[in-house]
């Protein structure tokens, strides 16, 4: 799916999920909120950096059709200074692995609209979540497990 399709298709899920005509199952692996102790340490530019990685799997049925989405977002962190680098896959509904390795060959080109999109639909899924409005399942999956 070329990114402008599937950041159309973004804003119709959006508007559907503002709706409450659409049930989520996210799937969340972070490593945010761990002791630095516990994460990945990279040397660049002479500088240690200490690693976040984030995976969120965003699953609905869109208009008769088996959605699977993926997110990554790996972070580098030294001192003030932080980087971001996004990725976003569409697997089949049998690839539900938290490894950029296994999901590469369904990466899909990013520009800076389709990771608001997304970043849009997290805020709105987290929002329907926190008024348990039953239409987002949500489950946290340890990253060292």
């Amino acid at each position: 799916m070329k990114p402008a399709t599937l950041a159309k298709t973004l804003e119709e899920m959006i508007q559907e999920t503002k709706k409450g005509h659409l049930n989520w199952l996210i799937e969340l692996q972070s490593t945010d909120g761990l002791a630095d102790s516990l994460k990945h340490k990279i040397i660049e530019e002479e500088k240690e950096w200490t690693v976040d990685e984030c995976f969120i799997s965003f699953n609905c049925k869109f208009h008769g059709k088996d959605y699977l989405m993926i997110t990554y977002e790996h972070i580098k962190q030294c001192k003030d200074q932080v980087r971001s680098d996004n990725l976003i896959f569409l697997p089949p509904l049998n690839v539900r692995y938290f490894d950029v390795g296994i999901l590469s060959p369904y990466i899909i080109d990013a520009d800076a609209v389709l990771l608001d999109r997304f970043h849009q639909l997290w805020l709105l899924v987290l929002e329907s979540y926190k008024q348990k409005d039953g239409h987002v399942s949500f489950k946290i999956f340890d990253p060292y497990e």
